[in-house]
């Protein structure tokens, strides 16, 4: 009997357990030994599922994910989808209005395992490169009989961002579009997301506890952004690493280290001070 036995980690990735493509080895190190006492451990991510390559090199024993920010819920070792919340096919055409708005907007589609660049620009290149996988460029005509989990829509200016939502507020539509971010060599990139309506990691989150038969009281979670906030209300006991917003830290039971200096490593010993009690 190992002391985290039935106890599952939710962990975001960009801020939380990466940062820059660099792991602290001590955030591995712990990881393990949060394993070897029973424990599971799944990512928690707004990334795609062909974009976990950077963590999987460095974790390979990672199995189960929660990818674009809680449409999929991915079994690395099988390569199956266990889990999916789906784009109607009636709002596929957002991809082309908002292609077709005059701004510099690269858009990538993420259909379950595989990714798709409807539209090529800076940032969707920089992106690929960034989660090293690859999204090739293809028409909306060999999309549209595709199931859609998720759209970037990736902006090489904050502004344009801002003016593209501004049009999308008088659109009638179903999905949610939401803001999403990543610093790329210490820059500020801007994305906004379309995903199903009423999707999040804390919705995929009690999905995959009922099918692991996680009971009441053992689910942790740590994230610095916040597309996990409900996900940090969602643990019993939940972190967020000393880079998070304000806004984010006032949802966790604890405030661990910077992302770089092993936040996720922070945690666990928390944990299992905690535990000890």
């Amino acid at each position: 009997m190992g002391i985290f036995d039935g106890c599952l980690l939710a962990c975001d990735i960009d801020g939380t357990l990466m940062e820059s493509g660099y792991i602290n080895p001590e955030n591995i190190k712990k990881i393990s030994h949060f394993e070897s006492e029973g424990g599971t451990f799944v990512i928690s991510t707004g990334r795609g599922v062909a974009a976990l390559t950077p963590v999987l090199e460095q974790i390979p024993d990672i199995s189960i994910a929660v990818i674009a920010n809680g449409c999929i819920i991915y079994d690395y070792k099988t390569r199956r989808i266990l889990f999916q919340k789906e784009i109607s096919k009636s709002e596929y055409h957002f991809a082309e209005f908002i292609n077709g708005l005059g701004y510099n907007v690269g858009t990538e589609v993420h259909c379950g395992a595989e990714a798709y660049t409807l539209k090529r620009n800076s940032a969707t290149d920089l992106h690929q490169q960034y989660e090293k996988f690859e999204a090739p460029d293809v028409t909306y005509g060999f999309l549209k009989d595709k199931i859609w989990n998720k759209v970037i829509f990736l902006f090489e200016t904050a502004d344009d961002r801002e003016k593209v939502k501004e049009i999308l507020s008088k659109e009638n539509t179903q999905c949610l579009f939401i803001d999403t971010c990543a610093v790329i060599d210490g820059q500020l990139q801007n994305y906004l997301e379309q995903v199903p309506r009423n999707v999040s990691k804390a919705g995929a989150l009690k999905k995959l506890c009922e099918m692991l038969d996680i009971k009441s009281g053992k689910l942790f979670a740590i994230g610095d952004y916040y597309n996990d906030i409900e996900m940090l209300k969602l643990g019993s006991v939940s972190a967020a690493p000393g880079n998070s917003p304000q806004e984010v830290k006032q949802y966790a039971d604890y405030i661990t280290c910077d992302c770089k200096d092993g936040a996720v490593a922070d945690f666990i010993d928390y944990l299992e001070t905690k535990i000890n009690a």
